[in-house]
């Protein structure tokens, strides 16, 4: 096994420690063993790079996690903790900015004021809320529940989200120029 291949493997192994723990622990081992078995079995039969078969791996992979985080969201067992929705929350959104920081990265990298954390920050930020927030709604609405019961409550929420979702579309369609490196970009 050269180099390439077990810093694909150890890097394959972490990004399933973003699946949740339950399902990590049920199907992580397994997960990774039919990674391994599938790069040998292309390898042997293309002997060809495997960098896009691997990437579409790594691809499919991110989508189950997101997948997951999703499942474990809106599954609405009361036994789970805020602080492990608050994860998922912050990994959708992470995985939802993600694309739009490469872009910057890659069509912006010459420039000397560097990355702009303090927007992807908050580009990642407000999604996150956005789902936290929304989350009781939808449990809600699932377990069969009046929403109306506290129509003040609700209220409050959709206004919150409904200002959250505006300032993040008003902010990415402001930003948009800059992902896509238009020069003279602020």
């Amino acid at each position: 096994m050269t180099y390439d291949q077990k810093t694909i493997r150890t890097r394959y192994k972490k990004l399933l420690t973003l699946y949740p723990q339950a399902f990590r622990e049920q199907f992580g081992e397994s997960m990774e063993q039919t990674f391994n078995d599938l790069c040998n079995e292309r390898k042997r039969r293309t002997e060809r790079r495997l960098f896009g078969f691997v990437l579409w791996l790594f691809v499919e992979t991110v989508i189950g996690i997101v997948k997951e985080h999703v499942l474990l969201i809106t599954q609405g067992d009361a036994m789970k903790s805020i602080i492990t929705n608050l994860g998922s929350a912050g990994i959708i959104s992470f995985v939802l900015v993600l694309p739009f920081a490469i872009l910057e990265l890659v069509n912006r990298r010459h420039l000397p004021e560097g990355f702009p954390v303090a927007l992807f920050g908050f580009l990642w930020l407000l999604p996150t809320a956005f789902i936290v927030i929304l989350v009781p709604i939808v449990r809600t609405v699932r377990a069969g529940n009046d929403i109306i019961a506290t129509p003040l409550k609700l209220l409050l929420k959709v206004a919150f989200l409904t200002l959250i979702a505006t300032m993040w579309v008003g902010l990415f369609i402001d930003q948009l120029p800059c992902f896509l490196g238009v020069p003279n970009c602020d």
